[in-house]
């Protein structure tokens, strides 16, 4: 009698543990898939300039601005911002792609005000070039303590040559990669997307 209870009672916990499985397999296998694979691979992904996965968060820097002054993390929060980091010459790449990134701002319209462009230039020789065709953007130099030590790192992932623009939340997290061969039609569909999903910046 006693060994038949036990065996019922395993039989049930048996279709129990079965059940559950059916039921909580399919759910821990998504879960894996979605959050535990590289972003990229990552299904109902729609954006188009690559992800930097795991976002990177910021470190407190401090440039100083060609126009006097200096930028600093906390200045760089509360809007999406677009990074250049130019360096000290700037070739066709680097000039479409600023070109690029300075019409889709504009193009996203009434929430281009959430949307703010940094140039970090090292030579002083491109500052009025830049400030001519670039008005809308902030001109930092290099420094020390410079976020170029942060964001240089990130943009080599892609290559050691790479010349990406960095698209950084209004957290402070380095989270899109901009390539310069990117379609500017594409950058703005990921922006509109970002901004109309954003209840920050």
């Amino acid at each position: 009698m006693v060994a038949d209870m036990n065996r019922r009672t395993g039989i049930s916990r048996a279709k129990l543990i079965i059940l559950s499985l059916l039921f909580l397999g399919p759910l821990a296998a998504a879960f894996v898939w979605y959050y535990g694979l590289d972003a990229d691979l990552a299904p109902g992904q729609t954006n188009h300039a690559p992800l930097v996965s795991p976002p990177v968060p910021l470190e407190d820097f401090e440039n100083p601005g060609y126009g006097g002054g200096t930028v600093s993390l906390a200045d760089m929060k509360r809007k999406w911002r677009i990074v250049h980091v130019v360096g000290d010459m700037c070739g066709q790449g680097c000039e479409t792609l600023l070109y690029n990134t300075r019409q889709v701002r504009l193009a996203v319209g009434k929430n281009a005000h959430r949307v703010a462009r940094v140039v970090l230039v090292g030579n002083p020789e491109l500052v009025e070039r830049l400030r001519r065709d670039h008005p809308d953007a902030d001109l930092i130099m290099p420094a020390d303590r410079g976020v170029e030590r942060q964001l240089v790192p990130i943009i080599q992932r892609r290559g050691p040559d790479s010349r990406d623009a960095l698209l950084i939340d209004p957290l402070g997290n380095v989270m899109m990669a901009i390539p310069h061969d990117l379609d500017p039609k594409l950058l703005l569909k990921d922006l509109k997307k970002l901004l109309k999903l954003s209840r920050i910046g």
